[in-house]
């Protein structure tokens, strides 16, 4: 979802079961941050700090950790405090306001009179919840589309993983962003110990065949960009012959692209940069450089979903980190260092 207010994020929770009480414990809900912008809540809202003249941009914070993060927000509170302190509680907020007749978004700034009680970060606010009843675990785990994608990152999704839980909640941005991608993580782990696919939605899916090779489902295919939108890059067809359980760990990420493409969908993103380049000038540098940037980034996701359910297939994650077993396998950070996107 996207970035709630508080009173947002208890109405969520408490949709989800996570609200305890006197007679019954709620579901435990792990909440996951993937924002990389620093945010703070000012009487039960959201707000980030942005440029003056640039006030509908996200600041870039590309590759930044959750530490780091949750250090900015708190730096960033401090901040606030010392001004309404200084203003005598006052403090000139902005909001976007948008208008259906004219199509168009406006940046309107507005004095708010601040308690200091009031003004908090997104740690706080989610232990004051947890305090509140709500029975949830917090993480901050900074992840979007304009990411590297790391092995790393992998480990750190895959370490929220909560036998106890229920529910898994990320938060981003817009709702989008990196929660694909991480949805995707959390299901290859969950599906490498329950088998969750339903025949059903497998039958869906009638060009993904587990136990064939990727070369025979392009070759069934009746168009070059029907086996692009599958993902049936050479460069994602050498990744499969080079893995073990390859084809069917390809298939596996196939189903799970699917079941999470309410939140984005990996693949599409690939074929809409690479289409978006074909038709780029050679004039147009700066975009294209940015679409190619973007298209093998989206690919990299794609690369390491596969890589990494391959890894489930061959070790348990309590045993190995997936950092570790990448790092045995040098060839496969050869692929990953030299995508193309290409047919």
């Amino acid at each position: 979802m996207a970035t709630p207010s508080i009173i947002g994020a208890k109405e969520m929770l408490t949709y989800l079961g996570a609200k305890s009480n006197s007679e019954v414990a709620g579901q435990k809900v792990v909440v996951t941050d993937l924002r990389e912008e620093a945010v703070v809540y000012i009487n039960g809202t959201p707000f980030v700090l942005r440029e003056l003249n640039k006030p509908i941009d996200t600041l870039k914070h590309v590759g930044i950790t959750g530490p780091v993060v949750e250090h900015m927000e708190t730096r960033l509170k401090e901040d606030i405090l010392s001004e309404i302190r200084n203003s005598g509680g006052l403090m000139l907020l902005h909001r976007e306001e948008y208008c259906p007749s004219s199509n168009q978004a406006s940046v309107v700034g507005y004095w708010e009179n601040i308690f200091a009680d009031n003004v908090k970060t997104p740690a706080e606010v989610y232990a004051a919840l947890k305090d509140e009843g709500y029975n949830i675990a917090y993480r901050r785990i900074p992840l979007t589309r304009e990411r590297e994608a790391l092995a790393s990152d992998v480990d750190e999704i895959q370490n929220c993983q909560d036998r106890s839980s229920g529910c898994y909640l990320y938060v981003s941005h817009t709702g989008f962003g990196g929660v694909a991608y991480t949805m995707a993580i959390m299901c290859c782990r969950l599906d490498a110990e329950v088998n969750f696919r339903t025949i059903s939605f497998t039958q869906t899916l009638a060009n993904v065949h587990p136990h064939s090779t990727c070369e025979e489902c392009l070759l069934s295919r009746s168009s070059e960009e029907e086996a692009r939108r599958m993902g049936d890059y050479r460069d994602i067809l050498s990744l499969t012959r080079v893995l073990m359980h390859g084809p069917r760990s390809k298939a596996d990420v196939d189903i799970i692209i699917e079941r999470c493409a309410g939140a984005g969908h990996i693949r599409d993103d690939i074929l809409h940069y690479s289409k978006e380049l074909e038709g780029v000038s050679d004039e147009e540098d700066e975009r294209r450089a940015f679409l190619t940037d973007m298209s093998i980034k989206a690919f990299r996701r794609y690369f390491f979903l596969i890589t990494y359910r391959s890894y489930l297939y061959c070790k348990s994650p309590t045993e190995t980190k997936f950092t570790s077993w990448m790092d045995a396998r040098p060839e496969l950070g050869h692929l990953c260092n030299n995508l193309r996107i290409d047919k």
